[in-house]
């Protein structure tokens, strides 16, 4: 079982769980995907398939450009039961980063290794994801749709 868990299968799998969970259920499944993400991070950390020092500064990446693109005005999102206390983002957009952030050591690794490979679907697939979140009623762009997909592109 432990195998499975920790396999890349897996990790696909339980990210685009988490991201229904997140994007689709947002506050109303915040209880189930943060302490689901929070054990699955764990575990990783524990069983040495991720090193925590090199896990927490792409999840600050990730939340700091969202809340950079939240201050600019480009992404919008309507406060929740767990609101954030200004931080700008949603708290279930922040445990989406930290299950997304897991993919990059594991069912994404191989992208990594190529570089234009992996700036090429990060410029296609973040904002495609964001497009997918806005029609969903996750964030909204208001009248600057290009822009934020431009924007995302530029910085992905």
């Amino acid at each position: 079982m432990l195998r499975v868990l920790l396999s890349k299968p897996f990790n696909i799998i339980a990210f685009n769980l988490t991201w229904l969970a997140c994007v689709v259920g947002r506050d109303d499944y915040l209880w189930l995907a943060a302490p689901a993400v929070l054990v699955y991070v764990i575990l990783l950390v524990r069983h040495k398939v991720i090193e925590l020092n090199k896990l927490l500064p792409l999840i600050a990446i990730g939340i700091g450009i969202d809340v950079l693109l939240t201050a600019l005005g480009i992404f919008r999102f309507e406060a929740g039961q767990f609101d954030t206390g200004g931080l700008l983002i949603p708290a279930w957009l922040m445990v989406l980063w930290v299950a997304f952030s897991t993919t990059l050591f594991l069912s994404l690794q191989m992208i990594g290794r190529y570089k234009m490979l992996a700036a090429l679907c990060g410029a296609l697939v973040i904002p495609f994801n964001y497009a997918i979140g806005e029609r969903l009623g996750a964030v909204s762009f208001g009248d600057a749709y290009a822009l934020a997909l431009l924007s995302m592109s530029a910085i992905w």
